[in-house]
């Protein structure tokens, strides 16, 4: 057991590093708001700071409206490169329908979806061949980026939004 301790350590430390460069670089798209209360918002969000206090003495409002959920979806994947204002809270997954595939070079893919995004796949797996009208699912990686697979299937792939 002691002969793993050591590499038990430095992988968490690892994971650790990585997860506090996401947040880093997530905290740097902040910058570019000029309104002071939507800064503070995106720096909250970016460094997952919660306000239980001021939540716990609001009266619940209603659920979300459709417009206010279809504008998370088309925020979903955005990094802070589209969407400069601050980040609303993201749904964990989103599932779409493929309008347009485009082959890349070593297995890749460009994916256009019904809602406008734009994705690439970063990995290759022969088990996945999308193509246009297939439903995707595509999840947000607990450390941080995406997978993308064929909706109902186990397979996934890395990928990153590109529009």
């Amino acid at each position: 057991m002691r002969d793993y301790l050591p590499a038990f350590c430095l992988a968490l430390v690892f994971v650790l590093r990585c997860a506090h460069g996401q947040d880093l670089q997530a905290a740097q798209a902040c910058t570019r708001l000029d309104d002071d209360a939507a800064r503070l918002s995106c720096y909250d969000a970016a460094m997952g700071v919660r306000k239980a206090a001021s939540r716990a003495s609001k009266p619940q409002s209603a659920p979300p409206s459709d417009a206010v959920r279809t504008d998370a979806q088309g925020k979903f994947g955005d990094d802070g490169r589209f969407h400069t204002e601050s980040k609303p809270t993201l749904p964990k997954n989103l599932t779409a329908q493929v309008r347009e595939v485009v082959i890349l070079p070593a297995g890749l893919y460009r994916l256009t979806l019904d809602n406008g995004q734009v994705w690439d796949t970063t990995q290759a797996d022969s088990a996945l061949a999308f193509k246009a009208n297939d439903a995707v699912t595509i999840s947000r990686r607990v450390f941080g980026g995406y997978e993308i697979s064929l909706a109902g299937h186990n397979t996934s792939v890395s990928a990153t939004r590109k529009q």
